[in-house]
């Protein structure tokens, strides 16, 4: 028999198998699939697709403040999964500082946090991760800490004053270093290094950021 009747054959044979089924199945590395209707795909083609958004990520450095409780904590968290902690007790006058190692499965946030003849285990619930927020359940309740922003803001003691820009709000200073006037100005108290909490109202975020004032 010659073979170009064969190929005939059987590319016929696979035309109407294929004619026969009404949806692709993607499979995925994960072991998951999806199911799609060939009738609603027009066309398929294969592209470089980058995110046009960076996927917010735990690794970096959080600011949680409240100058009513008297105290503000500046938590870091690294890539290869260890971590600092540092809190200030302005109202009190004195500060503490802490180290360990975390986890991040889902929303499972878990700190092992070494001291000076202690080792403690906390257990945060994670229930908001975004660029600039982070939002934890704890035992002690919810609590909110902002990304801390690179740049150090530097004021003088010589009678700085600095003014915000158009759109952001003083939302924390502690009030011993340093604190903010009737128009939202930033003003120096005494020498030191604090941090502030600001929100821009052009991008709806809130950012913290740390000030040396000297």
């Amino acid at each position: 028999m010659k073979r170009k009747p064969i190929l005939i054959i059987l590319a016929f044979l696979w035309s109407m198998t294929i004619a026969a089924q009404n949806t692709m199945r993607i499979h995925y590395s994960d072991g998951n699939h999806s199911d799609i209707p060939i009738s609603s795909i027009d066309s398929i083609s294969f592209v470089d697709s980058t995110p046009s958004e960076e996927e917010a990520t735990l690794a970096g450095t959080w600011v949680w403040a409240n100058r009513e409780r008297g105290y503000y904590e500046v938590i870091n968290f690294n890539d290869d999964f260890t971590y600092t902690g540092y809190d200030n007790y302005f109202t009190y006058g004195f500060d503490t500082q802490t180290f360990g190692f975390y986890s991040n499965y889902g929303v499972m946030l878990t700190l092992w946090s070494n001291g000076y003849g202690y080792q403690w285990r906390y257990q945060w619930f994670i229930t908001a991760l975004t660029q600039n927020a982070l939002s934890v359940m704890t035992r002690n309740g919810p609590f909110t800490y902002y990304r801390l922003l690179p740049d150090v803001l530097r004021i003088s003691m010589s009678g700085d004053i600095i003014s915000m820009p158009d759109g952001t709000t003083i939302l924390f200073t502690d009030g011993v270093t340093l604190t903010t006037t009737d128009d939202g100005s930033l003003q120096p108290l005494l020498p030191g290094t604090t941090y502030i909490i600001m929100y821009n109202a052009d991008t709806n975020l809130t950012w913290a950021r740390k000030v040396i004032v000297g």
